[in-house]
């Protein structure tokens, strides 16, 4: 694997785009450059923005079927990407000229989501870390895994102001609380799954 994300890094480096001054900013980011090479190597071939979801939960099937084969044994961050992959379909789905709050709003949610993922790995001290950070580079890919879905991504990324993600200690300090309850409910449901099979 260390391969591969070796692979990402140099491929990436050589990718270049024509762009405005302003569209520069988004797309000279490192994350950006490597999901353009995600994409590239996808086999998707049919570029639709909405895909097949036969449950109808807002979640893709085939990015439905890759979280649940991957992460099986741990519903934490099951249910991380799951929320990421809904909040992605919501901004990929949402026209560019809606409110440019909403794509704030939804931007920042995702944010969230992501945020409280990397600090619950952090704060466990998690072995592989820089799997783990690959990993979300590769749920990235698989959620915008066709031309079009890219491009609906990054003219959202376009439109948000760039200080949009600049928060107060007060609401990292909230947001770390909040995080930490959500991972506590899943170890709490745990220990009652335990406690009820023993009795």
């Amino acid at each position: 694997m260390n391969k591969l994300f070796i692979a990402l890094l140099f491929i990436s480096s050589v990718v270049t785009l024509n762009a405005s001054e302003k569209d520069l900013q988004v797309t000279n980011q490192q994350w950006l450059k490597d999901l353009k090479v995600l994409v590239s190597m996808s086999s998707e071939k049919v570029d639709k923005l909405q895909g097949k979801d036969k449950n109808h939960n807002g979640i893709r099937d085939d990015v439905e079927s890759y979280v649940l084969s991957k992460y099986s044994d741990d519903p934490f961050q099951r249910d991380v990407f799951f929320k990421a992959a809904k909040k992605i379909q919501k901004i990929i789905s949402l026209p560019l000229k809606e409110n440019k709050d909403e794509h704030i709003k939804l931007d920042r949610e995702l944010l969230d989501i992501y945020t409280c993922r990397d600090y619950i790995l952090y704060r466990n001290e998690v072995k592989d870390i820089e799997q783990e950070l690959l990993n979300k580079t590769l749920f990235k890919g698989k959620v915008l895994n066709t031309t079009d879905r890219l491009r609906a991504y990054i003219n959202h990324k376009k439109i948000l102001p760039a200080d949009f993600d600049d928060l107060s200690d007060a609401k990292l300090q909230s947001d770390k609380k909040s995080c930490l309850k959500l991972y506590n409910s899943y170890n709490d449901e745990v220990k009652e799954s335990t406690t009820l099979t023993i009795k």
